[in-house]
């Protein structure tokens, strides 16, 4: 079995196959920080007794006999009990480590990493309270070592010349935890970071072929249906195929954009009407002359905004073509679509006589603008000023 191997046994344990990956990035720091506390701790149980300082023998050997059962409650019970393990750990050495060398030896600076690693490690929003209980066991550790300095509740029994080595040896030890404290975090970070950048292009590519998938379905439904339209002879029945087809070509439309603009949040709101004016011109328009004037800015929308809103100026394009179309008088037809603050405002104007069923229930056309409207959560006006007149306001 090589070292490697051995290593990231030790570093995966307890990463469980539901796990979201910040929960098995969160038990990854918490069992390399423990491997690095029990490195620390040996090194510095081998230095102190070198030197002949032999007072923390005790807490360094209860340490290494408790820094184990991290490793198992990651595994049996997972990383929170793992973790309040690991703050009892380090509050208890830091404690006596820091009272019986007193306050000359800078043993409290081990405070210092032990609460940054915390902070880093369980510093989330599912893990707030725990956070909380975490430091406030290191501040009443803090404390009860303050509170020792104070009353002189531990007697120092070492030398000068032990307490002056011993001094450089846990300002060492204390930067050397905190640097890699932060380098595992470091390190965790960015594979958590790239983990998460894969997963995005992986779903960007999924949902790509999902729009490519459904603008290719709609597209075969309107092929079918423009078929179906050229194989009757009924006058009825072919303009009732050829708005049916319409409808479908528009939500089409909108899933061929997105897929061609890369983009599978949001698409040009401006050039999708304009490619579907210009369709519904060729294909109802006829040989009537026709003239469009569109004032529109670079709009985005989403594309549950953009069908709906689509499918409303689809209908409102046919109602022009078959009611407002008046013998030897040209047809007018003005879109307008404004941003004023956070809303979206979209007029439509024709110079026709102003026909359409907004009163009766039984028409169609008004029960779809009426339903699109509704799952835009928009407010819509129809008036009569000189030809149709229709407003629609809903925010993006």
């Amino acid at each position: 079995m090589s070292t490697k191997f051995f290593f990231n046994l030790i570093i995966n344990v307890g990463i469980k196959k539901n796990y979201q990956p910040w929960e098995s990035h969160l038990t990854r720091k918490l069992n390399l920080s423990a491997l690095l506390g029990i490195f620390n701790v040996i090194a510095v149980l081998i230095i102190f007794t070198s030197i002949g300082y032999y007072n923390s023998v005790f807490e360094c050997a209860v340490v290494l006999a408790l820094a184990p059962l991290v490793f198992f409650l990651n595994s049996k019970y997972g990383y929170i009990p793992a973790m309040y393990l690991f703050t009892f750990i380090g509050c208890f050495l830091f404690y006596f480590l820091s009272v019986k060398m007193g306050v000359q030896s800078f043993a409290f600076l081990y405070y210092f990493p032990l609460i940054l690693g915390i902070i880093q490690m369980v510093g989330r929003k599912e893990m707030y309270i725990h956070l909380v209980v975490l430091l406030i066991l290191c501040m009443l550790s803090v404390i009860s070592m303050l509170v020792s300095y104070k009353l002189n509740l531990v007697h120092v029994n070492v030398s000068p010349q032990i307490i002056e080595s011993v001094k450089y040896i846990n300002i060492f030890f204390a930067f050397f935890t905190s640097i890699g404290f932060m380098c595992i975090i470091s390190v965790e970070a960015i594979k958590q970071e790239e983990q998460l950048k894969s997963a995005l292009q992986q779903k960007e590519i999924l949902l790509a072929e999902l729009f490519h998938r459904v603008k290719n379905n709609l597209n075969i439904v309107t092929s079918l249906l423009n078929l179906k339209k050229n194989s009757t002879t009924s006058i009825e029945a072919q303009n009732a195929l050829e708005e049916c087809r319409n409808l479908v070509f528009s939500m089409a439309l909108v899933h061929t954009k997105i897929y061609n603009s890369n983009n599978v949040d949001n698409l040009n709101f401006k050039e999708y009407l304009e490619d579907l004016v210009q369709e519904l011109v060729n294909s109802i328009g006829g040989k009537e002359k026709v003239e469009f004037e569109m004032k529109a800015p670079a709009v985005s929308l989403n594309i549950t905004q953009a069908i709906p809103c689509g499918l409303i100026v689809n209908e409102l394009i046919t109602n022009s073509f078959k009611h407002a179309q008046r013998p030897g008088i040209k047809l007018n037809v003005n879109i307008d679509l404004k941003e004023i603050n956070e809303s979206l405002v979209l007029e439509f104007k024709d110079n026709g006589p102003g026909k359409i069923n907004t009163e009766t229930n039984g028409s169609l056309g008004m029960e779809l603008i009426r339903s699109l409207a509704g799952q835009l959560d928009a407010e819509y006006l129809f008036k009569n000023n000189g030809g149709l007149h229709f407003a629609l306001k809903f925010k993006k």
